[in-house]
């Protein structure tokens, strides 16, 4: 029994290790992907800056360019750069912008501007010459070059500049990035959330396997018992204490038996369900439910049924018989005084609710129900065994018949489930 005991423990502390190593694993893999697609956001955010602002760079050097050439030929006619300085200086502004406005153009670079010779004293540049009013310019860049060799005199020109040009020839760039940056996310969010699916799924077939190994355990537990008791302690010299063995571990195995058929027919990927319709009445299916219902679990469930004599359906009678019967032993065994209502009725489909007045389940908690292999979560107490294959099941033997199954429930107060089967005429 020690030894037991310490290799649950040991059992435990490995599972716990398990669960801790991937959680903090797929927590490293998630900040590893908002990370990556984090620094290339940044990258292509860099990299259109740094296009735009060559191309404001470039714009600049065309317009000094534009400048020198028209101020070596408007104002310093003599003067040679590099070789001679002017013997005298002209300033006009009317002959500056002949020559200006040409260059600016021949390098693809004419914008509204304004240009002003400024006079350096002693204290801040004066104004001595302008060309008309200043016009209003957005985004103004400003160029100040010397006019003469002693630097007294400079001629300051603004020029707007064209951002909203360097963005219109970008748009194609930044349309790029965005969409692929827009694609790769979706691509790290699909990847994230698969992985994650997995990691459920994972959880769900570890929480599948522990449960169905007690559920499995305990009727071999019993029959072992019996046939040891048999054996060993001469229950067999006594036909009474015989017989009740014997049907201890017949009740057992057949339990088992049961168990091991219903995990069978929905535990495998991909199975084709056999289905061989005939004409199924309802009222005498549900009959015979409720007639066992609660055994297994100890309980005497209070049953209100509403359901027509006449009502029947085309359908696989064992498909339907197992379908039902899920339904009602969830609806008892969630359930501490279950009463569980059954009403069937004949509308433009076949309709059955099945309703009862158990824990119910919360809303985050809905829209996984039908999924393989899922449990509502109870944290570490489980007072309700199960496979988390039921409801999996019942989902794909409505949809064989072409039907549909619908769930709802308040935390509580109950839950109701309601089955629509075509009628037979459809």
């Amino acid at each position: 029994m020690l030894t037991r005991m310490t290799d649950k423990k040991e059992l435990l502390l490995l599972s716990s290790k398990r669960i801790c190593m991937s959680r903090k694993y797929f927590r490293n893999i998630s900040i590893l992907a908002i990370v990556s697609l984090l620094c290339l956001a940044v990258v292509q955010s860099v990299w259109v800056y740094r296009m735009y602002n060559d191309s404001v760079t470039d714009f600049r050097r065309r317009v000094e360019s534009a400048i020198y050439k028209s101020i070596y030929k408007a104002f310093r006619m003599d003067a040679i750069p590099g070789l001679a300085d002017a013997k005298y200086i002209k300033i006009n502004l009317d002959d500056f912008s002949l020559y200006f406005e040409p260059n600016l153009m021949e390098l693809d670079a004419l914008q509204p501007y304004y240009a002003e010779v400024l006079y350096h004293d002693d204290g801040d540049p004066r104004v001595v010459m302008k060309k008309e009013e200043r016009p209003a310019l957005n985004n103004p860049m400003t160029t100040v070059v010397p006019i003469d060799d002693d630097g007294s005199y400079s001629l300051m020109v603004c020029i707007e500049t064209p951002f909203e040009v360097f963005l219109g020839r970008m748009r194609g760039l930044i349309a790029s990035s965005v969409a692929i940056i827009i694609l790769l996310a979706g691509v790290l969010i699909y990847l994230v959330r698969t992985m994650f699916r997995q990691k459920t799924l994972e959880e769900m077939r570890r929480d599948f396997t522990h449960n169905i190994t007690h559920e499995l355990k305990t009727p071999i537990s019993v029959a072992v018992t019996a046939t040891d008791a048999l054996r060993n302690f001469s229950a067999d010299a006594d036909p009474d204490r015989r017989s009740r063995y014997l049907e201890i571990v017949e009740t057992q195995l057949t339990q088992l038996s049961t168990m091991v058929e219903h995990i069978l027919s929905v535990s495998v990927e991909g199975r084709e369900y056999k289905y061989n319709p005939t004409v199924v009445y309802l009222q005498e299916i549900i009959s015979g439910l409720i007639q066992g219902a609660g055994m297994n679990a100890g309980k005497k469930p209070v049953f209100n049924i509403d359901c027509p004599s006449d009502i029947n359906v085309m359908a696989d009678e064992f498909h339907i018989k197992n379908l039902l019967a899920t339904v009602v032993d969830n609806a008892v065994k969630y359930a501490t005084d279950p009463v569980v209502g059954i009403r069937v009725r004949e509308e433009e489909d076949i309709t059955i609710e099945i309703e009862d007045n158990g824990c119910g389940i919360a809303k985050e908690n809905l829209g996984h129900i039908f999924e393989k292999f899922y449990r509502v979560p109870t944290g570490d107490v489980q007072t309700v065994r199960g496979y988390g294959l039921g409801l999996y099941y019942a989902k794909q033997v409505v949809e064989l018949h072409k039907g549909t199954i619908s769930v709802r429930s308040r935390v509580g107060k109950g839950t109701t489930v309601t089955i629509k089967l075509p009628k037979n005429e459809q």
